[in-house]
């Protein structure tokens, strides 16, 4: 099977509900340790028994995992590529009751992909060593020569295959190129029009994000960096900081964001030109994942090409260099153009789009007040009111009530080290402040407070509601 879902379009739950539902375990091939690690603690604290084995764990670590594995408790068990294509790896698994096996970041696997990763290609021995198990290949950005490319790669057999849309109607693409001295201060008037939230701002260079970072927040934004040089401590810190809505702003390299998945960030905005439309369409697709209006920025300049174009021309092998020069002139082709940007990213993955026009993008009319017109100064704008309806419960929202439970959330996500939308999300704390349940029957009704959650937190949640 081959799944082409968009970025926050519910590929983990692919792999995740049949291995739950089938009670036996599914192995999750995972390109990022952080990324497997995350996936592996949020499912446990969902009541999935769940986990991993890479080199962050020592030994007597990784044998309670080996233990639980072999006695039927795990239900997804997460590795790396290049552990799971070692000779003792395979062995172990092949002692296990394995359902099945899903292949993440799966567009890794292709020459053509934007990410190529070779210790992928090596996959290929799930399918020899383990002929009679099915194998999924799960990815968001794979244009179709790249899907052909996986399924040749891992000798899938008549696989099914399923693409979802590449559009993503709540978003707002935005492409505006930039002189140097309007950058930052253009960047200052996006951050002020999004009050409520979070923003990812993505810089090209280490130098660029620390620097942008200090700027910001010597202008009284609140803001963390985050990029592959700091240590592993400090990354954590400026992620938490940032997960649990303490620091709303994270500046960062593409060191940041794989895996990441909080729903309630309400713009992405990139101050350097990506290197493929795949690279761009993955992260600004950590936009709007609870299906709210969100924008995506690009605020390039000149030199970006200019960048780009040189490490192009560094490329050793004729025929990546070649595949490099198609993805550049692909995301020129999609910053500079004058048609919809919606309509451009569909045409690239392959699907084309009935309509011409989307009605949400720069190039069909859809511009905030803050990107309009030239900039001068760090004046202080209103944001236009969203154009997609905010999709909520009609009535009354208690703001006092609301602002208790943002700060008890946020004391409960610090002292267990989790994200905040893990306790509630954004939506659920409003569903609460506006209808009010008075006893945890009533709270079974909320949306977004299942069984669980009314079990563990509800007698605290009425208290804070009724102050």
């Amino acid at each position: 099977m081959a799944v082409i879902m968009p970025t926050g379009g519910g590929k983990s739950l692919c792999y995740q509900l049949p291995a739950v539902a089938l009670g036996r375990l599914c192995v999750v091939v995972s390109p990022l340790i952080a990324l497997m690690q995350d996936q592996a603690q949020h499912l446990e604290q969902a009541g999935i028994p769940s986990g991993f084995i890479n080199s962050s764990l020592d030994w007597p670590e990784q044998l309670s995992v080996r233990r639980r594995a072999e006695s039927r408790s795990l239900r997804l068990l997460y590795l790396s590529p290049e552990r799971l294509v070692r000779d003792d790896t395979l062995e172990w698994l092949k002692r296990l009751d394995i359902a099945f096996f899903a292949i993440d970041e799966a567009h890794c696997i292709s020459e053509w992909g934007h990410e190529f990763r070779p210790e992928y290609r090596q996959l290929r021995v799930i399918r020899e060593a383990f002929p009679e198990k099915p194998i999924a290949a799960f990815t968001a950005s794979a244009t179709r020569q790249v899907r052909h490319d996986i399924v040749h790669q891992l000798a899938l057999r008549d696989p099914a295959k399923f693409v979802v849309s590449f559009h993503r109607p709540n978003l707002r693409y935005l492409s505006r190129e930039c002189v140097s001295r309007e950058q930052l201060p253009l960047l200052l008037r996006a951050l002020k029009a999004y009050p409520e939230g979070n923003v990812i701002v993505y810089a090209g260079t280490i130098k660029a994000v620390e620097e942008t970072a200090d700027w910001l927040r010597a202008r009284s934004v609140p803001a963390v960096a985050y990029h592959g040089k700091m240590e592993a401590a400090d990354r954590e810190a400026s992620q938490n900081r940032w997960m649990s809505g303490e620091c709303r702003v994270l500046v960062g390299t593409l060191a940041f964001g794989l895996g990441i998945n909080k729903p309630d960030v309400r713009a992405v905005i990139h101050l350097a030109m990506p290197k493929s439309v795949e690279q761009y369409y993955q992260e600004a697709g950590r936009a709007g994942r609870d299906g709210q209006p969100a924008d995506c920025a690009l605020l390039w300049q000149k030199k970006d090409r200019a960048l780009l174009a040189h490490f192009i021309q560094e490329i050793a092998d004729s025929n990546e260099r070649e595949r490099a020069w198609q993805r550049y002139h692909a995301m020129r082709r999609y910053a500079e153009g004058e048609r919809c940007r919606h309509r451009t990213i569909c045409l690239h993955f392959g699907e084309t789009p009935k309509w011409e026009t989307c009605g949400s993008c720069d190039a069909c009319g859809s511009v905030p007040e803050w990107l309009a017109g030239p900039v001068t100064a760090e004046p202080r704008l209103r944001h236009k009111k969203d154009r997609v309806p905010r999709q909520q419960i009609s009535g009354d929202l208690d703001a006092a009530a609301r602002d208790r439970l943002r700060a008890w959330r946020l004391r409960l996500a610090s002292a267990d080290r989790v994200p905040a939308y893990v306790i509630l999300h954004d939506a659920t704390i409003d569903n609460l402040c506006r209808l009010r349940p008075r006893t945890l029957d009533e709270m079974l009704a909320v949306p977004g407070m299942g069984p669980k959650r009314v079990e563990r937190f509800g007698a605290e949640i009425l208290s804070l509601l009724r102050g």
